[in-house]
């Protein structure tokens, strides 16, 4: 695989570029909307506006998946961009009225609005990529780099402009991919997938719902989804792990817990590039890659050693994602292939939740390096999982659902 694969076609750049906005537009939000509950409310303002953005993106991915397979990929992508840009123009409002009760809400509808655009774009990539893993590996890396970049970005923003500035300049960017989405050829879903819509709206909502878990029947499937949860509940408590780890464990302070998120991101933007090259081995090797350096890092608790660690973390979770993503895709056939990303998606807001909330109770019962043992053990163990599953990753796409 090549970068030239992963930008093969005018549609796919588009879609690349578009992402770029999105995801750094994104992030900046995040940590505009943090610092700005931080002011009106201290650290349980910041846990708040959490939650209520993880929650109900949760609840909320498995519906919009399903509008994902009967509408139009791109129009998804299209409609959720040009929300998110009026959803933050709101915010930057209520930011300057100081309406936090408005922001959290609004806060909490943007990232609804965002939670459609993963299964939507994992969706759309088959049909304009002729290597979708390469596109895969892509969008891995551009998400890590917007990481960087639009966390830095955001901060800044905050701290020398405030939040509603902070807010109006995200905006900015979903206009930005709103126009590249735009030019996208619009998608049409396909005429088995249009029957099968109207035959689920006259067996009613109850019979949609069943009929979109029935991809789970595909056991190959349900294993891999369950390993890509147990890392993203892992990824929710490394996102607590790395405040603790930074504070107690190796002692370097709060500019430290930056540090490590740094290299939290450098390393997924090194593990885009990795993916490119070592394909369908990317799965085994990216679960080793982040349980292996927490482990080491309780053996060897040291400020250098814990900049390696999270570096080649990131490297391993852009490896998983990257993987996960083109085996989900090969194994879904595209008339549910949204459902299954949304479903995806559902699970990363809801268990990198729980993580974030199980983390506190592993160190109250071992200790820090007693929770970075148990985190690292994690995600290797589920992966074994899979042994009595083999992934045939080369498999052609599945039949649909009933």
């Amino acid at each position: 695989m090549t970068l030239r694969d992963a930008l093969a076609t005018p549609d796919l750049r588009r879609l690349q570029a578009a992402w770029a906005a999105a995801a750094f537009g994104g992030w900046a939000f995040m940590v505009a909307l943090a610092v700005h509950a931080y002011a009106e409310g201290g650290a349980a303002a910041v846990g708040l506006a959490a939650l209520v953005r993880m929650v109900p993106a949760g609840l909320a991915a498995p519906l919009l998946g399903r509008i994902a397979d009967r509408c139009s990929r791109r129009d998804v992508l299209l409609a959720g961009a040009c929300a998110r840009m009026v959803l933050l123009v709101a915010l930057a409002v209520a930011a300057a009225a100081h309406g936090f009760a408005v922001t959290l809400v609004l806060g909490a509808l943007f990232t609804i609005a965002q939670a459609a655009h993963k299964p939507a774009q994992a969706a759309l990539i088959p049909s304009l990529a002729t290597r979708p893993e390469a596109a895969n590996a892509l969008w891995s890396t551009i998400d890590n780099a917007a990481f960087i970049v639009g966390a830095l970005a955001g901060g800044l923003l905050v701290a020398t402009a405030g939040a509603p500035v902070a807010f109006a300049t995200a905006a900015l960017t979903f206009a930005l991919a709103a126009a590249l989405l735009a030019n996208i050829k619009r998608d049409c879903p396909s005429l088995g997938t249009a029957h099968a819509f109207e035959a689920r709206i006259r067996r009613g909502a109850v019979a949609e719902h069943k009929a979109g878990l029935s991809l789970f029947r595909n056991r190959e499937l349900g294993v891999l989804v369950a390993v890509l949860s147990v890392s993203t509940l892992v990824e929710g408590m490394v996102d607590v792990l790395v405040v603790v780890t930074a504070l107690e464990v190796v002692d370097v302070g709060e500019a430290g817990v930056g540090w490590l998120n740094g290299a939290w991101g450098v390393g997924g933007v090194l593990g885009g590039v990795l993916a490119l090259r070592v394909a369908t081995r990317a799965l085994p090797l990216g679960t080793v890659l982040v349980g292996a350096p927490l482990i080491a890092l309780a053996v060897l608790p040291a400020p250098v050693a814990a900049l390696v660690a999270l570096t080649t973390l990131g490297v391993g979770y852009s490896l998983v994602e990257t993987a996960g993503i083109t085996q989900i895709q090969r194994l879904t056939h595209n008339d549910i292939r949204a459902r299954a990303f949304a479903l995806l998606e559902s699970s990363y807001w809801l268990t990198t939740g729980a993580g974030a909330m199980l983390a506190p109770l592993v160190i109250a019962l071992t200790s820090p390096r007693g929770a970075l043992v148990v985190a690292g053990v994690a995600l290797p163990l589920a992966a074994v999982l899979t042994k009595l599953v083999p992934l045939r990753v080369a498999t052609a796409a599945r039949p649909a659902a009933a």
